[in-house]
């Protein structure tokens, strides 16, 4: 993995699973597992299917050359495992006869319904995730799978085609962000700023209750997914291929140096592939009608609203009365987790926090109580970070332009080790520099 350059990850011993440290590599193996899989045996009761109405039938064609050369990959994507990267994959579609037999593998998959075992093999790399106070569990890394690269780049078509098509057919919520085209991380700060001004408008605080999804991608149920591409349209051929996609998948785990033995994957969408982040949605957009559904069912309905940023959750409530949206957001806790649990998934209440957005000049910024449902009493911050923005009551964004700016000084205080009039970068190397590594940090969100 030197190609990489990465930092080494810690030494095995230091990595705790139960509470007892990881001596061995076969203990960390088992650790690793246990943990990205600890969803394989969860129950699912996928009931509340039935509550939501049958996505019209979405015709499936043939893949074409033009979706294979429309397919964008980076050059700078990790290696396979097949150690064939991305730049080698372009040259070879650029062959008129090569392109051929690759769409040709691809329509035979679909129509025969299965998936190739030599695309189900992949190898996980675990990496860091920022900003965490210790790396001493296995649930303060990453999992990343690397895929073979032509049967990612035929995952990426069929990503695209089933965009499109749930797209079309209006099965992917507007409520719905991230890996989906055209709704990005911008467009929910811009919608959430603009509820939260709208609601100033009429008078009304916006209260919002952010949650989390513990383990999301590895945990995402694979018969409920199969049900899920049943309710969004999609023909039994296609349903039948997912099914073989999902089976008898198998990775090995890399630790530094180190590498794995195959384990069996029987649960989750491995974060790495291209068809994760449009499966990931899928999966959750009838839980989202399913809850737009039951409050509005209730005997006084509730004027909830909820935003899905992959596993990052937004209940709104926007009320002149904070017990009044407290109550809300309460309730709708409640509904949305029941729905989660039977959906396989279980939310992670220590990363439930809670927020209002306020002209008053002396807000009384109450706590909620989520102890009936699993949680804890949550009280707000004065500053609450949300997708890389810092947020305060006002949407002055003061806290957040503050830091920034600082975040800029330091990056330029920093670039004069690199040279000086006399010698080191060239003034035009600078100049690119500049542009490429502080601007960047200046401009984050300048579209509010």
């Amino acid at each position: 993995m030197n190609w990489v350059k990465k930092k080494n990850l810690p030494t095995i011993e230091s990595i705790l699973y139960e509470g007892q440290p990881c001596n061995t590599l076969p203990d960390l193996w088992h650790a690793l597992h246990s943990s990205y899989n600890s969803a394989e045996n969860r129950p699912i009761n996928a009931s509340f299917l039935n509550e939501i109405p049958q996505a019209d039938q979405i015709l499936w064609l043939p893949f074409s050359k033009q979706e294979f050369t429309d397919a964008k990959c980076s050059s700078l994507s990790t290696p396979s495992p097949d150690h064939i990267s991305w730049r080698h994959l372009k040259s070879l579609i650029t062959n008129d006869r090569c392109l051929q037999k690759i769409i040709q593998i691809a329509n035979a998959c679909i129509d025969l319904e299965f998936w190739l075992s030599y695309f189900k093999s992949s190898n996980t790399v675990v990496i860091p995730k920022p900003n965490k106070n210790n790396y001493n569990s296995p649930k303060s890394f990453r999992p990343i799978v690397l895929l073979n690269t032509t049967g990612k780049l035929i995952e990426k078509v069929i990503s695209n085609r089933l965009q499109f098509q749930l797209l079309a057919n209006g099965f992917i919520n507007s409520y719905q962000f991230r890996g989906i085209w055209q709704r990005s991380t911008t467009d929910v700060r811009i919608y959430l700023t603009y509820l939260i001004r709208a609601g100033w408008l009429r008078q009304c605080h916006t209260s919002v209750l952010a949650f989390d999804i513990a383990q999301f991608f590895p945990s995402l149920n694979h018969q409920f997914l199969s049900l899920c591409l049943k309710k969004a349209g999609l023909n039994t051929n296609i349903v039948r291929f997912f099914n073989s996609y999902y089976s008898n998948r198998s990775t090995s785990y890399s630790w530094n140096s180190f590498t794995s033995p195959l384990f069996n994957i029987n649960v989750g969408v491995g974060q790495g592939s291209a068809l994760s982040p449009i499966l990931s949605a899928l999966y959750l957009a009838p839980i989202i009608k399913t809850f737009k559904k039951r409050i509005k069912n209730l005997n006084k309905e509730i004027p909830t609203d909820i935003l899905s940023f992959v596993n990052d959750r937004l209940l709104i409530s926007q009320e002149k009365s904070y017990s009044l949206s407290n109550s809300f957001l309460l309730c709708s806790y409640n509904i949305i987790s029941k729905i989660l649990i039977n959906a396989g998934l279980v939310m992670e209440h220590s990363k439930t926090e809670l927020f209002h957005f306020t002209r008053a000049c002396h807000p009384p910024n109450p706590s909620i109580n989520l102890l009936s449902v699993g949680g804890s009493v949550i009280s707000p911050k004065p500053i609450w970070w949300y997708l890389g923005f810092y947020f305060n009551c006002k949407l002055n964004f003061n806290y957040h332009t503050h830091f920034y700016a600082t975040k800029c000084l330091s990056t330029l205080s920093t670039m004069k080790i690199l040279g000086n009039s006399s010698r080191g970068l060239l003034p035009i190397q600078k100049r690119l520099l500049y542009r490429t590594c502080v601007l960047p940090i200046a401009l984050y969100g300048f579209q509010l």
